[in-house]
């Protein structure tokens, strides 16, 4: 069997590599294929169960628009989470497998990164990523033009109510992430019973893909890669099953293909 090619960015170029970023952490997977800071294409469509079916062909299909192969490609952009639990692994596993494969770097966002991104602000910014079941992950960032976004607290899952708590004294604060709107009446309802607030609220209107490869550029630019066997999901809470685990409720043979996977 021949050695997969050792991971190197030698063959990267610091200011226009082809960046593929994916998404898989919510029931749309996007794509976006970016050379440099130029995007070239991006795709997004609702998934079914059959995901880890389709998302190699979707990939093949996106870079063959351009005449470029899997090979052609010197950056990967992943979203590590939050958000569906077998969504992110199946992307993740996908991604990482691309970047042994081929040896080229890997970079990985959270969807709360990508989403504060998408809102193209400055200042402050509380990102709020739909958790379901009435509740959302948030995490407030300071956003400053083309810059990274710099977090000022820890992400985290809570209800609506709560989260708009925890950035309450901020006066100038922009809200953003695909919560925003399922949660339009909540967020309303609370700005107006806190008149000295001035917050903006901007929906999310493109691909999470798109941002994503927006940081890979960005981070490319700064040399700041993750590796394949140490990148891990951001699930911000515990799976089901690994709740049932703490309360004993698995079988041995589950409890210990967890504990290999954490591992």
């Amino acid at each position: 069997m021949n050695a997969l090619p050792r991971l190197t960015t030698e063959n990267v170029t610091l200011f226009d590599p082809l960046i593929l970023a994916v998404d898989t952490s919510s029931k749309v997977t996007s794509l976006a294929i970016a050379s440099g800071n130029k995007l070239l294409r991006s795709s997004g469509q609702l998934q079914d169960q059959k995901r880890s079916e389709t998302l190699w062909s979707d990939v093949e299909s996106l870079l063959s628009g351009f005449g470029k192969t899997i090979s052609d490609v010197s950056l990967f952009g992943v979203c590590t989470g939050p958000g569906g639990f077998t969504g992110l692994r199946v992307g993740i596993a996908a991604v990482k497998g691309l970047s042994l494969a081929t040896g080229k770097p890997i970079v990985g966002v959270t969807s709360l990164e990508a989403s504060a991104v998408s809102a193209e602000a400055s200042g402050l910014c509380c990102v709020m990523v739909n958790a379901y079941k009435g509740e959302v992950y948030s995490q407030l960032f300071a956003l400053n033009g083309d810059d990274l976004p710099q977090s000022k607290n820890e992400a985290m899952v809570s209800s609506y109510q709560k989260a708009l708590e925890r950035v309450s004294d901020i006066k100038k604060l922009t809200l953003a992430g695909d919560a925003v709107e399922t949660g339009n009446e909540i967020i309303q309802d609370f700005v107006a019973s806190h008149q000295e607030c001035e917050w903006v609220v901007k929906e999310t209107r493109q691909e999470l893909a798109v941002s994503i490869a927006k940081m890979a550029y960005l981070k490319n630019i700064r040399q700041a890669f993750d590796h394949p066997d140490t990148l891990r999901a951001c699930y911000v809470r515990p799976s089901e099953a690994e709740i049932k685990l703490s309360l004993g409720l698995l079988g041995s043979k589950i409890k210990r293909s967890m504990r290999r996977e954490q591992s």
